[in-house]
């Protein structure tokens, strides 16, 4: 039988062998037959590139169109450059270490004369092998081509530089002859559209007949066209329903989602949902139809600026004056709340119709004079709604003494009208939407950071039902922070404010040169004393580490709570596996970002050297205090907040720092403790699970005291008092021993015939451990009332004292009274 066995094993050994042969064979050679057949990008770029050299000479005069065309193709031309570049540079280093393997590096000078003379009494050096010499002369020619390709790609990236550069140089000089071009005044234009009132009476025929489509779409659709938007106002009206419904529900329970912002969506939708589903089905309906012509109507733009409309006002509802019962997201008095969202939904109407009059200037509709008239409208509708949104701000507390700032912003406004007043139109635009968007880019990025605080602070803290089951899949309980939140935080922040100062920074680059050159920074990098750094890289290896350290909080819990449960390991065992695997998964982790952010670990070998040398050189103490630093950290045995005992000082923990810790204590004195002193010494802490503690209360009756009468007292004085825990289950919950009686209910033990008292001791759990001082002087003040009123005595100490009369002096004796042994002598 078992011969049997391996013959069958043996057969289908060889069987299964040529299937993965040919199996790999065909997965390996259609790859590199498809990078054989990949055309060479490089030739091409380089001709593109020297076509771009001979454009941008004579491209001076060139429009802004133009010049950002070319710009795009020199983008390819270095984005080629650069993948040509890191394509190459892995096989050159391969093809280094091959050839240091092959072709041992020469030694030096010194090395030279060496070898020469223990060569003088050695055997002669071997011959190299002709077959590996044609190797080594294959790689060095591999290697020159390999080479010669990196270089003129890099070459390639220069010049496409330097004519980037180049064209900037002219988009800028663009860019301020058209903002310094002045055109006709506000009077001029005014006179000319009076002259020209024939164009505006015929203007609503021709957006009807020609523009808008009337006659293209048809009555037919038009009928069909309003049935489908019927019918999404009542598809509308059921969501809102639906909607309503739901925030009724959320109202009462207030567990699955926020009852803030989440209601406040709900009640927008409520409001505009009809609005929306009607206006899309008429939208949807009207492009999609075939018809006659190039492209939807004109009409298909009015609503598309119109749905743009209302869900910019449901968002701004939402913000500053929900349907009832929702309340505000925005913490803002309603007499700021309500105009502060009428000016904004002014505002949101104004930027619909400036797209629209830019359509019909597109078209032909509106000429010249007739658009540069709407423009003028549509700047002092604009600046006088923002400007009064500014002396709204007035009215806030927070914004009282910026009166300053925004009387500036007022004057900055006022500004831009008045130059675009003069004829500087252009220019006075730039001022007024680049002031506008500003203010409006910073509100939405302290809105949207104010709402990830409150998520992830939710998250931390467990807030609801969702919150709470995410806790529980990664294995959290109680207080415990989620692992990896902090760095998710500084992600999350750092790309809010650094896209917010990208997009502020297109708003005021009208001709996005600068932009361009920032985004290529973020993306490319920048060489600092020759190392690479690529910010996006940097922001990349941060989420990746955070989400790693998510998992593997995850893991560590299941393996905690339920995998390792199971098995028949020791508790002690268990835990030992866990911590290990906790440490094992940060490293990793800690590897993985390394690499991603693109740090050679070469680099990170010379820096563990020059961290040896000094730790020699007697930086150990502080080495010592980091690496404590880093465990704390990572283990948090001590948090922020916890009252601890480190020796002779006992305070609140206030800050965790990398080297040291700062304990307040309780004369509100701030000691500085190193970390070190915090890993290896022994630390109480009393608030590390729970804010749950023990306190005992001693206390001594007189002799002849009814003992029963005395702990009934004391049970009763416990259990009276709030702070004090009476609920068997409760104390479970806070990890106490079933079985031993001083950790469930309130306990009085009677401990001592003391030399003038009964003592007993009264043992209490109380809720809050901080509050322990407060606590014993509620217990003893009720005690000690109880305890007149039961009369009970509280004995003193007592003390029998003998006095014995003294010896006296013989008569005609000059000598002093002798002292008696029983005692001191008195005088008579």
């Amino acid at each position: 039988m078992v011969i049997c066995k391996m013959g069958i094993s043996y057969t289908l050994r060889l069987v299964c062998r040529p299937f993965w042969a040919l199996l790999l064979l065909g997965l390996v050679i259609p790859a590199q037959a498809e990078e054989a057949l990949k055309p060479d990008a490089v030739p091409q770029a380089q001709a593109s590139l020297e076509r771009l050299q001979r454009e941008i000479a004579t491209a001076q005069t060139a429009t802004a169109q133009e010049l950002k065309a070319l710009k795009q193709e020199i983008a390819t031309v270095r984005s080629t450059s650069l993948d040509c570049i890191q394509d190459a540079q892995p096989k050159i280093e391969l093809l280094d270490s091959q050839l240091a393997i092959l072709q041992p590096p020469k030694p030096q000078a010194s090395q030279a004369k060496t070898a020469a003379r223990t060569q003088s009494v050695t055997q002669p050096e071997a011959p190299i092998s002709p077959a590996i010499a044609r190797q080594l002369q294959d790689l060095q020619s591999r290697r020159a081509s390999l080479q010669g390709r990196i270089d003129t790609c890099k070459l390639m990236l220069l010049s496409s530089n330097d004519l980037n550069s180049t064209l900037d140089d002219y988009l800028r000089s663009f860019e301020a002859r058209q903002l310094l071009e002045r055109g006709p005044t506000v009077t001029e234009v005014l006179r000319a559209n009076l002259a020209e009132r024939k164009s505006w009476l015929d203007f609503t025929g021709h957006l009807a007949q020609t523009t808008v489509g009337w006659v293209t779409i048809g009555p037919v659709r038009l009928a069909i066209a309003a049935a489908v938007g019927l019918l999404g106002f009542i598809l509308g009206l059921i969501v809102a329903r639906r909607l309503r419904a739901r925030m009724a529900d959320i109202t009462v329970e207030k567990k699955e989602v926020s009852a803030g912002l989440v209601q406040a969506i709900m009640a927008s939708g409520v409001s505009y949902a009809p609005i929306l589903a009607g206006l899309g089905g008429i939208l949807a309906y009207v492009i999609l139809i075939p018809r006659e012509g190039d492209g939807p109507p004109f009409f298909a733009s009015i609503l598309s600026g119109l749905l743009v409309f209302f869900a910019i006002a449901a968002s701004i509802r939402a913000l500053l004056r929900p349907c009832p019962p929702a309340t505000p997201y925005l913490p803002l008095p309603e007499a700021v709340a309500i105009p502060l969202s009428r000016r904004s939904l002014v505002l949101a109407l104004v930027v619909p119709l400036r797209w629209l009059a830019e359509q019909l200037h597109a078209d032909g509709l509106l000429n010249d004079t007739m658009y540069t008239l709407v423009r003028h409208v549509i700047s002092l509708v604009w600046v006088l709604n923002v400007i009064w949104i500014a002396l709204l701000l007035r009215r806030l507390e927070r914004w009282q003494d910026k009166g300053t700032p925004l009387l500036l912003l007022c004057l900055a406004l006022f500004g831009g009208l008045v130059a675009a007043w003069i004829g500087y139109l252009n220019l006075g635009t730039l001022v007024i939407t680049g002031i506008t968007y500003t203010l409006l880019l910073i509100g939405l990025t302290l809105v949207l950071s104010q709402f990830f605080s409150d998520l992830f602070d939710g998250l931390d803290e467990g807030r609801y039902g969702w919150q709470k089951a995410v806790r529980r899949s990664i294995g959290l309980e109680g207080e415990q922070y989620v692992p990896g939140l902090g760095w998710l935080r500084l992600v999350f922040n750092l790309a809010l404010w650094i896209s917010a100062a990208l997009l502020l920074l297109r708003v005021w680059d009208a001709g996005e040169q600068l932009t361009d050159n920032i985004e290529r920074y973020f993306t490319e990098g920048f060489q600092v004393a020759g190392l690479t750094i690529v910010p996006t890289q940097l922001l990349l290896a941060v989420l990746v580490f955070a989400m790693s350290l998510v998992l593997a909080g995850w893991l560590k819990g299941r393996l905690n709570t339920k995998w390792l449960v199971e098995t028949r390991m020791e508790p002690s065992a268990r835990d030992a596996l866990v911590t290990t695997f906790g440490y094992v998964a940060v490293a990793i982790a800690v590897i993985v970002a390394l690499s991603i952010a693109g740090i050679k670990f070469a680099n990170l070998a010379i820096v563990a050297g020059a961290l040896s040398v000094g730790i020699g050189f007697g930086l150990q103490n502080i080495v010592n205090n980091f690496v404590s630093g880093i465990i704390m950290l990572v283990e948090r045995p001590v948090r922020n907040g916890d009252w601890i005992v480190v020796g002779n000082t006992e305070g609140y923990v206030q800050r965790i720092s990398i080297r040291t810790t700062t304990i307040q204590t309780l004369d509100r004195a701030d000691v500085i403790v190193p970390n070190s002193d915090l890993i290896s010494g022994q630390v109480t802490n009393w608030t590390l699970g729970n804010t749950w503690g023990r306190i005992k209360i001693p206390i001594g009756v007189a002799y002849g005291s009814d003992v029963e009468t005395v702990i009934a007292t004391l049970l009763e004085v416990a259990n009276n008092n709030a702070d004090v825990i009476k609920d068997m289950n409760v104390i479970k919950k806070a990890d106490a021993t079933e079985g031993d009686p001083d950790l469930s209910y309130p306990s009085v033990l009677f401990l001592d015939f003391g030399d003038s008292s009964l003592d007993f001791e009264l043992r209490v759990i109380i809720r809050d451990i901080n509050l322990r001082r407060y606590v014993t002087s509620d217990l003893n003040r009720a005690i000690n009332t109880a305890f007149i009123e039961k009369g009970i005595d509280i004995p003193f100490p007592q003390r029998d004292v003998n006095l014995r009369e003294p010896a006296k002096a013989q008569p005609g004796s000059s000598e002093p009274p002798v002292a008696d042994e029983a005692g001191p002598v008195l005088p008579n």
